[in-house]
């Protein structure tokens, strides 16, 4: 792209994401991302410093709305989790449409917030589950005893932690669901 093209490109559809059909403002997105892998490999003069930090804020700002967003495909939020920002890695991991092998690179991630927002996901691999009910960190492992969408087996695993904030919370789901196996039993 021209300077010129770069000070004309529109970028107000990152504003107003239309969540019913967002295959057109995606691939608008991805645009401005790829130009903006371009624009940060290319020089850039003293004058022009301000604009290149604005490209880089707009596109951090589409990154942040193509995590968040639940239509964003699979392919792309992988892509997207190459980024180094734990903020934006835990909005991929929470993304029910984050792919399983994705959940799981990111369930051995290095920040404990990351793997914790990957114990929120759903669409776990029972692989990942059970590595995250192994996670040194107590966060990660109080935020999968808080999912019911979790086996019951890891549930008691849980339940036996040594963290007790953990074991009451993982004890506390149980008893959930067994109410809800009992009233539907009851129905």
């Amino acid at each position: 792209m021209t300077e010129t093209e770069e000070q004309d490109y529109d970028l107000s559809f990152a504003y107003c994401f239309n969540w019913e059909s967002p295959e057109e403002h995606i691939r608008e997105a991805l645009k401005v991302l790829l130009f903006n892998s371009v624009a940060e490999k290319t020089g850039t003069k003293s004058g022009e410093k301000e604009a290149k930090k604005a490209v880089q804020e707009e596109a951090a700002r589409i990154r942040w709305l193509l995590a968040i967003n639940p239509n964003t495909p699979p392919p792309v939020l992988e892509h997207l989790a190459r980024d180094q920002s734990p903020t934006l890695l835990e909005r991929i991991a929470e993304n029910p449409r984050t792919h399983v092998t994705t959940l799981a690179r990111l369930s051995a991630h290095v920040h404990p917030q990351v793997r914790a927002s990957v114990a929120e996901n759903q669409t776990l691999s029972i692989k990942t589950i059970w590595r995250l009910a192994k996670d040194e960190n107590p966060d990660v492992r109080h935020r999968l005893a808080e999912s019911y969408t979790v086996p019951v087996a890891v549930l008691r695993v849980l339940c036996e932690d040594e963290n007790p904030y953990v074991a009451f919370r993982a004890q506390h789901t149980m008893n959930r669901i067994m109410e809800e196996v009992n009233h539907l039993r009851s129905a």
